[in-house]
């Protein structure tokens, strides 16, 4: 566990002091500035952040603000005068800091000032540890629920997973595990759907107005069924949206815009997937879709000219493929069965 303490002061002898005195106890290093501190923290984490209130060209306050936002589990504490400690005191009631000692500060509060910071680390990083690995188990159960039971659905998913990593590389994204994980459950919702309908909707058949509008809500139930699981509440957007023809729309907050994009990068994906299933080439299924541009992000579409659309024959699966299951599937399928009876029924009511 990274427990590397950082002390930021544009004093430079109360940092050296201050490394003299903790290095025997405490992993140590300073920084003379915000700005320094701030690229210090680009090339690596820190479980602590020490920080002087005043410091020409970005205070104290300020500095930690960035650190909240950049590293949200470094533990902040602030350093401040006698005379600033009502400062010191909003950013605590703001949330900036986790807490604020007065200068000078005995060695003995300030001690345990720090070993109560890498405990609340060490507690912060300990959570979000759990929370990870619940959420990757989760999507784990809900892929292989949706490979018993739905293994066209699931093999569709795992074609645009592979469309939309290559998309969000291209595209510089952020979070690109949010993306990944859209792509993967985009199809989620299908577990609900009467597998023969599936199979004639992804052949492109005629289908009746109630059975091409229950496919359709696929998306719906899949947003629905990830509302509630911590962390997947952007992937659950994504997929909501998925159907979703491009809109320009401004003044966006970044998370927004983050879902905005990952619906258009699903959007793309999912499209050029049913073409080239309809038997279109690469090429072909490209110029239908630049025919229709204005349905699309042009960066989104941009990109996938860029990218390698070429499927090998093993990955490639047509409608008509069908999946036995590996043991271990037919071995989960008694469970699956019991799931799918009960998102069914769950669908319904819904």
């Amino acid at each position: 566990m990274n427990n590397t303490i950082l002390f930021v002061d544009d004093e430079v002898r109360i940092l050296t002091a201050l490394q003299r005195s903790l290095y025997r106890g405490y992993r140590i290093e300073i920084a003379g500035s915000a700005k320094d501190a701030l690229e210090a923290m680009g090339e690596g984490a820190y479980a602590v952040v020490v920080s002087d209130l005043r410091m020409p060209g970005m205070d104290g306050i300020e500095f930690l603000r960035r650190v909240k936002e950049t590293s949200p589990e470094t533990v902040r504490v602030l350093l401040t005068g006698c005379a600033d400690a009502e400062a010191a005191i909003a950013a605590v009631n703001q949330g900036s800091i986790y807490r604020f000692l007065t200068k000078p500060c005995p060695q003995e509060v300030l001690t345990k000032t720090l070993d109560a910071a890498l405990e609340q680390h060490r507690l912060i990083t300990a959570e979000t540890d759990l929370l990870q690995e619940t959420l990757v188990g989760t999507v784990a159960v809900l892929v292989k629920i949706l490979g018993a039971v739905q293994p066209l659905a699931f093999g569709r998913a795992s074609r645009i997973r592979g469309y939309v990593r290559q998309l969000a590389l291209q595209l510089h994204v952020a979070d690109l595990w949010q993306f990944e994980a859209a792509a993967m459950l985009s199809q989620i919702g299908c577990i609900t759907a009467d597998p023969e309908v599936l199979k004639r909707y992804y052949r492109g058949e005629q289908l009746s107005q109630d059975k091409m509008a229950h496919v359709l809500s696929h998306a719906h139930i899949g947003a629905k069924l990830l509302r509630g699981v911590p962390r997947l509440q952007a992937v659950a957007q994504m997929i909501q949206r998925q159907d979703e023809s491009f809109g320009v729309t401004t003044d966006l907050s970044p998370a927004t815009q983050a879902v905005a994009l990952g619906a258009q990068v699903l959007r793309v994906a999912l499209d050029f997937d049913r073409l080239a299933l309809a038997g279109r080439s690469p090429d072909a299924a490209l110029a239908e879709m630049r025919r229709n541009a204005s349905e699309y992000n042009s960066d989104v579409l941009s990109a996938l000219d860029r990218i390698d659309l070429a499927q090998s024959d093993d990955e490639t699966e047509t409608p008509d493929d069908t999946l036995t299951g590996a043991p271990e599937e037919q071995q989960f399928r008694p469970i699956t069965d019991e799931v799918l009876r009960g998102l069914r029924s769950w669908a319904r009511t819904e």
